[in-house]
């Protein structure tokens, strides 16, 4: 099959004004393996970021920005087919399902202002094939695909499963057993579009809301590395909102749902999203590169017997033994009350999502953060 040329993604310039920025530690992960008291020390860093923070950055990954902009190539070019095209395979949100285009439909609360963001999200492939279908024009894109999710795998997250485990006194393979590549699960990458809006439709949405929220899965790569466009921010624990910072080359990782709820709340699973970008980037797109790591279809949403978290008191013995719900159920669940509101407003503080003995707070937020 002919690969088509397509136009190279060439990032806008890195914003000029200064920004408050949260205070983001820096992994090197080129270290792990390399002796056992390099991983300890990873392990030690690693688990005081998801802990404290929620949100850490990552290089020494090996994945080049060479790798990551042919992606965003790939991305850039899929996102100008015409819209009749993208929905050909749209997502199944009714099943629960993320897999293929999302469009930019929904309005923001009363107003006539749609949400500007799009995404096609590719799953995973694995030696037994690819498990959801494929729009024609990625197609050709497919090798490539499938050896950049390889490497996301390989060269990040199978290493920061592996050092959160230590950190938490598990087996070393406990949480890798949770996310096997080769096994049925959900992980996927996106392409996502945030299309630039008029400073009227900015004034239109001003005092209305947005969603901030918390990521359904275990562990969130956003490749900020070659993100030049500022936009995504977090809620810190004292209630402010700061932007994250673009670190040439780096990955911004965060803790998901999945993992915070396994360790209790331990890892943390910290709210962020999009918000307008600074004056001098406003009028250019935003398109970003994702990574979502998530449980095994069969994976029990269970409290990891961490002898550290039973040691300080952060687990209970009796929680070791309530009736788990599997990473399907979960993802099924939420995905589903999630995607079924046609308009973005807010919600009552105590608004819950509840699975079983799950319950995870529906977050919306303020625009103004």
């Amino acid at each position: 099959m002919v690969t088509p040329e397509i136009a190279p993604y060439v990032p806008p310039p890195p914003t000029k004004h200064e920004l408050e920025y949260a205070p983001l530690v820096t992994i090197d992960i080129s270290d792990f393996n390399r002796s056992p008291e390099d991983n300890a020390r990873l392990a030690a860093e690693l688990v005081n970021a998801s802990h404290n923070t929620g949100f850490w950055v990552i290089t020494g990954h090996g994945i080049t920005n060479e790798e990551v902009n042919r992606q965003l190539s790939i991305g850039q070019a899929f996102h100008t087919l015409p819209l009749d095209e993208k929905k050909k395979l749209e997502c199944d949100f009714a099943n629960g399902n993320y897999m293929g285009y999302r469009p930019s439909e929904r309005f923001i609360a009363d107003t006539n202002v749609k949400e500007n963001h799009e995404a096609l999200d590719v799953a995973k492939f694995t030696q037994s094939g690819p498990r959801f279908p494929l729009h024609d024009f990625m197609k050709p894109f497919e090798p490539e695909i499938r050896e950049f999710q390889r490497k996301c795998w390989e060269n990040v997250l199978k290493p920061l499963c592996i050092l959160l485990a230590m950190a938490l006194e598990l087996p070393e393979d406990y949480f890798v057993n949770l996310h096997d590549y080769e096994k049925p699960g959900e992980d996927y990458l996106c392409y996502k579009l945030y299309r630039a809006r008029t400073d009227e439709q900015w004034e239109a949405i001003k005092d209305k809301f947005r969603p901030g929220h918390t990521d359904f899965g275990s562990l969130s790569l956003v490749f900020t590395g070659t993100q030049t466009v500022s936009g995504l921010k977090i809620r810190t624990d004292d209630g402010t909102w700061k932007h994250i910072k673009y670190v040439p080359g780096g990955i911004t990782v965060n803790t998901g749902d999945t993992l915070s709820m396994i360790t209790d709340g331990y890892l943390k699973s910290t709210v962020h999203g999009v918000v307008r970008p600074p004056p001098d980037q406003d009028k250019y797109d935003r398109l970003a590169l994702l990574y979502f790591l998530r449980l095994l279809d069969d994976a029990p949403i269970a409290p990891a017997p961490s002898p550290l978290l039973k040691r300080i008191g952060w687990l209970k013995e009796e929680q070791l033994n309530e009736e788990p719900v599997t990473g399907a159920e979960w993802l099924r669940g939420r995905i589903k009350a999630y995607n079924y509101r046609k308009t973005i407003e807010s919600v009552d503080e105590d608004t819950h999502f509840k699975i079983r003995g799950l319950s995870v707070q529906v977050r919306y937020e303020k625009s103004g953060a």
